[in-house]
């Protein structure tokens, strides 16, 4: 009897046990289906708004720039990368580094019809006074020399900085500059920055305008702390003062610089030469005289004139001059050139007991 109980005990409770598991199973496969089925559902319907809403806003990202970047896994197409402004690669050698002043072959920024004309207007954000000090020294007639920049008062081993973007051509002791640094600019201009206590930067190194270049100091041939700062073209300094204003400290932006290779000599203003002249190919230049404006009330054409109106004209020769020698007198120069003396007062303006001077000019014809 005992024996019957336990094994019905047994059997029970095998088949509960059975019949709990079955139920989980069927249980979970549902449970798995249905959760199986909604993230179908779900995945359906995250695909609908995507292809109908985010591929809209993802193709409009796309068109930005600064959203582009803030997609993860998204790489920037090279077509959409703004380019920086472009400059030209330009690198120095040994020749070019050694000396302030180099041959032109080394230093040619005009083009082929030899006027270079730099608006400063574009270089507006492209610029940085190099040390914001008090000018203690202008440009020109020093003593018996002349200074070929401007000196700007300076603290010791303060920041000196770049004006304009560029290439460092330039940076060692160098004579009396002390430590100086040349850097040649895009546009062709180079400016310097001479009696430094530290260069910061080196040959061939690319600076923006605003890098710091230099520690302010007094080497070289200088009594006080301070930025000797220079502006050239072709090697040849100019006045710096026509590309910067030193009482407020800025560019000169509403001015434009005309530079002139004439045969050598280097010539830089703020005014177009009126003598300068491209030939009819606009390649080599010429110099011709100032040319006046035309008379808008004369006729455009006239009538050729007749024989014998040219033969009655009066002919107009040059006039001619005569040089005042040691000991001449009116009365001599009038009979060495069959005139009188009332002749040569009138041409010349004097009167008869005019005192001459020796190598006066005086027109006697």
């Amino acid at each position: 009897m005992r024996l019957r109980s336990l094994i019905l005990s047994i059997v029970v409770t095998i088949l509960l046990s059975g019949c709990s598991s079955v139920k989980s199973f069927f249980g979970s496969s549902k449970k798995q289906q249905r959760q199986k089925a909604g993230t179908e559902v779900v995945a359906e319907n995250i695909s609908a708004r995507t292809s109908e809403s985010d591929g809209n806003s993802l193709s409009e990202n796309l068109k930005s720039d600064n959203n582009v970047c803030a997609i993860p896994g998204v790489e920037r197409p090279e077509a959409m990368i703004k380019p920086l402004k472009a400059r030209p690669e330009m690198s120095f050698g040994e020749t070019e580094s050694a000396n302030v002043r180099i041959p032109l072959r080394y230093n040619n920024p005009f083009p082929e019809s030899g006027e270079l004309v730099v608006p400063l207007c574009e270089l507006e954000t492209e610029f940085c006074y190099p040390y914001p000090g008090k000018l203690i020294s202008p440009s020109g007639r020093r003593g018996r020399s002349n200074h070929t920049g401007i000196d700007i008062k300076a603290i010791p081993n303060d920041t000196i900085r770049a004006a304009m973007p560029g290439v460092v051509r330039m940076s060692k002791p160098y004579s009396g500059y002390g430590n100086l640094v040349v850097i040649r600019h895009y546009n062709g201009i180079e400016t310097v920055y001479a009696h430094q206590s530290r260069n910061l930067v080196r040959v061939n190194d690319v600076v923006e305008a605003g890098d710091p270049i230099g520690l302010a100091g007094r080497t070289g041939r200088a009594t006080t702390e301070h930025v000797h700062f220079e502006v050239r073209v072709a090697s040849e300094p100019v006045n710096p003062t026509l590309l910067v204003d030193p009482d407020n400290r800025c560019l000169r932006s509403d001015q434009t610089l005309y530079c002139y290779n004439r045969g050598g000599a280097i010539r830089v203003s703020t005014k177009r030469a009126t003598t300068y002249i491209p030939d009819s190919d606009g390649n080599q230049p010429i110099f011709a005289q100032t040319l006046e404006p035309a008379d808008k009330t004369a006729p455009r054409e006239s009538s050729p004139a007749t024989a014998a109106e040219r033969d009655n004209s009066p002919q107009q020769t040059a006039p001619t001059y005569h040089y005042v020698k040691k000991g001449e007198t009116l009365s001599h120069i009038a009979v060495n050139y069959s005139t009188t003396v009332s002749k040569l007062c009138a041409l010349n303006g004097i009167k008869p007991n005019s005192l001459l001077q020796i190598k006066q000019k005086l027109r006697v014809k």
